[in-house]
């Protein structure tokens, strides 16, 4: 019996007794009174009754009905608030019930764990329940019957959602333990994802579940570690020598005047280069921290390329590299001169050291929509396609069997690539085993009106070509 009915019926008995008691009462009182003149008073005393019994109930269903609508709108509003949280969250949300049912998951879980979008079912209540409410896009929704009168829960179960072990052991570990848990999940499909799981049971009966995507910072971490273990390389190199050196000198080859000069020789060339390495982490540094100040000023591009080359001809004659340049006259950069040469400078360097004997780099330039394309291309072994994404990462190597023997601190394309994208262009590399590279960079033109005054022809598209 529920509470409403326990209620009705001492309500009718006491009704009941009441009127046989004023029956009674007006018996007693009006004896001679008429079978119809009793029937007039009795209905006018009960519709005076029900006139105010009325009110009082109408009232009373008026204040629960009042806040009955306070309790729906604020059910609405907290939905809304729910369902826009779950929706902009990068983490994915995924809750369950003590059988290990799917009850909820927003839209990231669905990126990272390959789900379905939750489909909208049919309601007995009309289409506009269903839409109305913004969580039902991430509630399981009811499967109807074939009538649409009656529904029944649609069950999806995790191990249906995902078939990943871990994050199948950490809800069943929350769920019957009821402790929070936390877990790495490795999901594999196109590319490997890494995420960072963590569950805590909520009541008896649930469990929610926040997925972390942590790929990138795993990337990151991994880069890191490789950076450290590659500058710790590149520095016990020349100090192994450097001490080797000193004690070589110190035991007494100081007296061996041709030994003792090519040693210190030998000495001054590792200190340089780890001069050079210091010099370099700490210009890297500076540009990535960005503290590094820009002084812009109008440049005759032809005349930067044209020193760079000239800087580095003893270096190409060296190793039989010739030059092929390929510069308008009246191109003009707003540029930073030293900043340019720099760029200028590590790009044609590199495409001496890593060229062949008797080979080609070539440096050209044309006007490209606002900007002034550089291209730098050598003819040397080319950079295999698996290293050509890494090739601009500080002290990465491409090929460490060919480039051991090459002198150089590693982080000259890294220190590229920032100063490109610090003069508002943008830097990318084409190459192929056996065939060579090319290193293509923009640079700001000296004003738009300059762009527009060099010859239209030479303008193109802003996308650097292959």
């Amino acid at each position: 019996m529920s509470e409403l009915s326990r209620k009705i019926w001492p309500v009718t008995a006491a009704a009941v007794v009441a009127f046989a008691i004023y029956e009674t009462v007006k018996t007693l009182l009006f004896p001679r009174l008429s079978i119809v003149g009793s029937h007039i008073v009795t209905v006018s005393v009960v519709g005076v009754l029900a006139f105010f019994l009325s009110r009082y109930a109408l009232g009373r269903h008026g204040g629960v009905l009042s806040k009955l609508q306070r309790q729906t709108r604020f059910i609405e509003d907290s939905n809304q608030l729910l369902s826009a949280v779950l929706a902009s969250l990068r983490e994915g949300v995924l809750m369950v019930d003590s059988q290990t049912n799917v009850v909820l998951y927003n839209d990231a879980a669905i990126e990272m764990l390959g789900l379905r979008p939750v489909e909208t079912a049919p309601s007995r209540s009309g289409p506009a329940s269903a839409a109305d409410n913004p969580l039902h896009s991430y509630l399981i929704p009811d499967a109807s019957d074939e009538d649409g009168t009656r529904t029944r829960a649609k069950r999806l179960r995790l191990a249906d959602a995902t078939r990943n072990p871990a994050v199948n052991d950490a809800f069943r570990k929350a769920l019957a333990e009821h402790a929070a848990v936390e877990t790495r999940v490795e999901m594999l499909g196109r590319a490997l994802k890494i995420l960072q799981l963590k569950v805590a049971p909520i009541g008896d009966d649930q469990a929610v579940g926040i997925f972390y995507d942590i790929t990138e910072l795993e990337r990151l971490e991994g880069i890191r570690r490789e950076f450290f273990s590659n500058l710790s390389h590149e520095l016990r190199t020349p100090l192994t020598v450097i001490m080797g050196l000193s004690e070589t000198l110190l035991a007494g080859a100081l007296e061996d005047r041709e030994n003792g000069a090519r040693f210190l020789e030998r000495l001054h060339k590792n200190a340089h280069r780890m001069n050079d390495l210091v010099s370099d982490i700490s210009d890297l540094s500076s540009i990535e921290s960005g503290e590094m100040n820009l002084s812009l000023a109008t440049l005759r591009l032809k005349s930067a390329v044209a020193e760079s080359v000239g800087l580095l001809e003893p270096r190409a004659d060296e190793m039989r590299v010739r030059f092929e340049i390929s510069v308008p006259e009246d191109l003009m950069v707003r540029v930073d001169a030293r900043r340019l040469g720099q760029i200028l400078h590590n790009l044609i360097e590199n495409a001496i050291k890593f060229n062949k004997p008797g080979g080609t780099v070539a440096v050209t330039a044309d006007q490209f929509g606002r900007f002034a394309q550089i291209v730098v291309e050598d003819t040397g072994n080319g950079i295999a396609s698996g290293d050509l994404p890494r090739i601009f990462e500080r002290l990465y190597r491409a090929d460490r069997s060919r480039s051991q023997n090459i002198q150089g601190t590693g982080l000259g394309l890294a220190i590229v690539k920032h100063l490109v994208l610090a003069h508002g262009g943008d830097i990318a590399v084409h190459s192929e085993l056996g065939r060579g590279s090319k290193f293509i960079f923009t640079m700001p033109l000296e004003s738009a009106e300059a762009a527009a005054a060099i010859s239209p022809q030479r303008a193109g598209s802003r996308t650097l070509p292959s």
